[in-house]
């Protein structure tokens, strides 16, 4: 899990970059304040568009990645019901045979 750890906060660090460069270069622009204003407004409504789509494209991968988990649990989980089947029905002929042989060995 640490390489996801740090893959998200890769993400988050170069988002925050981004967005701290971005407003800075705008404050350093020779601009009038209105002209100002406006860009800082464009560039933090695209940035927070970008961070939905990031958002949402990472519930996604969410949803699938726990769909695959359950998938694959729910397999083992019958897995294991049918290996304990077949160990119960070997204990259980193995106590048949024990005494059938018993009661032969009686007679």
């Amino acid at each position: 899990m640490p390489k996801e750890n740090s893959g998200n906060g890769m993400l988050v660090g170069t988002i925050v970059g981004t967005a701290v460069g971005a407003v800075g270069a705008l404050l350093l622009a020779p601009k009038s304040g209105e002209k100002l204003r406006e860009d800082i407004s464009n560039k933090f409504q695209a940035f927070s568009q970008r961070t939905q789509d990031l958002a949402s494209t990472a519930r996604d991968k969410t949803k699938d990645v726990l769909s695959g988990v359950k998938e694959e649990t729910s397999d083992l989980a019958n897995h294991a019901r049918k290996s304990n089947e077949h160990v119960m029905d070997a204990l259980s002929a193995a106590k048949d045979d024990m005494k059938d042989k018993f009661r032969s060995s009686s007679n």
